[in-house]
């Protein structure tokens, strides 16, 4: 029997073996779970995702971890373009930084231009700054993000969109990621960025658009009618332009765009590139720059402008023409792109004139398929429409004008009378009386020639609207109408219509005057031609065209209220011919 603390021959030999197969299982176990076994690794991979995993904010006060665990390095073995393409634009990338080369528009092209538009400009390549580059504003970080070679996924999403993935990052904590998706058809496409930098996430993407926006011709940069590019941006509502300013030396002007921003971006005549996030923008930069002497064979202008806005992480870009319809589906001020109007107030009125003007334009071009053609038969309906309300005070006007001609020399001798008497407040206001007294008793009201202004008034929305469309209607670029007008978005080559716009104003003028005008009065009915012809020189043909249809018209409509006013006087000296003087005397 054994007694407690005495040693049994047989319980210390199991107690060795057991001691020695602890040691060998334990020996195993180490060899095993050391980080350096090859077969262990898959089940510690998890453990090692975790510890790249944010840490709560108490612990990241404490000991925030090394910046070198947030990332691993990601990049592309070479440089390499992607294309996105869809039934309206074509979108090439470049994996170096991941920004964009071209931004093609398939259905639309310069007359004579062997190439589609390109919304890139030209000035990108010559400087080497592509859209859609990083400007955090830490120079060291832009070199190497925008000089990386991104690592590229291209995929297919749902609804057919084609999308690529830009992916790039080192072992500092910086990451980068852009991506796009392009569906079947047209302008919008998807974009989303992130960005890391020391092992942060940040809640913005600083990106740039610029620098400008597609090619600038010589004969643009010269054209007081072309919009070169701007920037633009819906405030809550409230659409703001941004001009470009000038610009001395090598140093870039900015000028800051405080958000929220419900979208913002570069626009010029005709066409857009807006960034459109699902979140407001904080803030945006627009940047001008002088172009140097070298570079102005590819963009013929004195500054460039770029845009760069804090991007919130999704949205889409818009890439497109400025075209009425597709901006009114759009909803909110996407319209205000067009630029009808130069104010709120402005735009209020002329843009539902605009609208039905642009909307009739283009159903006249459906049926005769020529946009001249069109212009012509838009300003006889305007003609035909405003008639009525024209005719009975244009003829008022021109019945006065030949009574107040017949009273001409008994006006003249009341001047000549008071001419010799002091030239004081009494005398003027006497000869006031007298000829006042003398229109009263021929029955004429020198005013009523005042009321023929009203018609003019009521259409100066129409007039100022036709202004205002003709040159900014992107339907027009290009668009030719017979002979030497080859693109009525452009300036007649010959001078030809604005030369007959001005003389058939001056022969409208001349059927419109009348003998008592002198002075200030009559050198301002010249001058009003002049004025519109040199305006109409460097115009676009399409508004000339306009002009000129509506002068012709004024001709014919003057012409008729002419010969009703002469009916008229004849009709009234023919009744004062036969109506009876009276009883004769009786004879003595």
């Amino acid at each position: 029997m054994s007694q407690l603390g005495q040693e049994e021959p047989v319980g210390t030999g199991r107690l060795l073996l057991t001691t020695a197969i602890i040691g060998v299982l334990f020996a195993v176990w180490a060899y095993w779970m050391q980080p350096g076994s090859g077969k262990q690794q898959p089940k510690q991979q998890p453990a090692k995702e975790a510890t790249a995993a944010p840490a709560p904010p108490a612990a990241i006060t404490a000991a925030p971890p090394p910046a070198v665990t947030a990332t691993e390095p990601v990049q592309a073995a070479s440089r390499q373009t992607v294309t996105l393409e869809n039934d309206d634009l074509r979108l090439v990338f470049d994996n170096k930084g991941a920004v964009l080369l071209h931004a093609i528009l398939k259905h639309y092209k310069e007359r004579d231009a062997k190439e589609n538009d390109d919304l890139v400009s030209p000035l990108s390549e010559a400087m080497g700054r592509y859209p859609l580059r990083l400007l955090t504003g830490d120079e060291t970080f832009d070199a190497a993000a925008n000089g990386a070679l991104f690592h590229v996924e291209q995929s297919t999403r749902e609804k057919g969109a084609s999308a690529v993935t830009f992916t790039w990052a080192d072992d500092k904590g910086n990451r980068v990621k852009k991506s796009f998706s392009l569906p079947p058809s047209g302008y919008e496409t998807g974009f989303d960025a992130e960005l890391m930098r020391n092992g942060k996430v940040q809640p913005e993407t600083p990106v740039e658009w610029g620098p400008d926006l597609g090619r600038l011709s010589a004969e643009q940069a010269k054209d007081h009618y072309f919009q070169q590019a701007c920037a633009v941006m819906d405030k809550e509502g409230q659409y703001e332009r941004v001009l470009r300013k000038k610009v001395d030396g090598a140093e870039e002007a900015s000028q800051q765009a405080k958000g929220p921003l419900v979208w913002a971006g570069v626009s010029t005549n005709y066409f857009a590139a807006l960034f459109i996030p699902d979140k407001s923008i904080a803030k945006a930069q627009v940047l001008t720059g002088a172009v140097a002497a070298d570079m102005k064979k590819v963009h013929p202008a004195d500054s460039y402008l770029s845009l760069a806005v804090d991007y919130p992480g999704s949205g889409k870009l818009y890439l497109g023409p400025k075209e009425y319809s597709r901006f009114k589906a759009m909803g909110g001020v996407y319209f205000r792109l067009l630029n009808w109007g130069t104010s709120n107030f402005g735009n209020a009125i002329l843009n539902p004139v605009c609208a039905a003007l642009l909307f009739v334009l283009k159903w006249l071009y459906g049926i005769c398929k020529n946009y001249g053609l069109a212009i012509l038969l838009l300003t006889a309906l305007i003609k035909l429409a405003f008639y009525p309300l024209t005719q009975r005070s244009m003829v008022k006007m021109k019945e006065m004008g030949e009574a107040m001609r017949k009273l001409k020399p008994q006006v003249d001798r009341i001047k000549a009378k008071y001419k010799k008497m002091p030239k004081d407040m009494a005398t003027r206001t006497k000869m006031n009386e007298e000829m006042m007294a003398l229109y009263q008793r021929e029955g004429i009201n020198p005013m009523a020639q005042m009321t023929g202004c009203l018609p003019m008034l009521l259409q100066m929305p129409v007039f100022l609207a036709l202004f205002t469309l003709l040159p900014t209607a992107i339907e027009l670029r290009g668009a030719p109408f017979f002979f030497w007008i080859k693109d009525l978005s452009v300036a007649d080559p010959y001078y030809v219509t604005p030369i007959l716009m001005g003389a058939t104003m001056i022969l409208s003028t001349k059927m419109t005057m009348t003998t008592e005008m002198e002075g200030m009065q009559k050198a301002l009915i010249w001058v009003m031609p002049l004025v519109l012809v040199y305006w109409c020189l460097f115009a676009p043909a399409g508004l000339a065209l306009y002009w000129l249809a509506n002068s012709v018209l004024t001709i014919g409509q003057q012409y008729l209220i002419n010969r009703q006013v002469a009916a008229r006087q004849d009709a009234a000296q023919r009744e004062r011919k036969s109506t009876p003087k009276g009883p004769s005397k009786p004879s003595r």
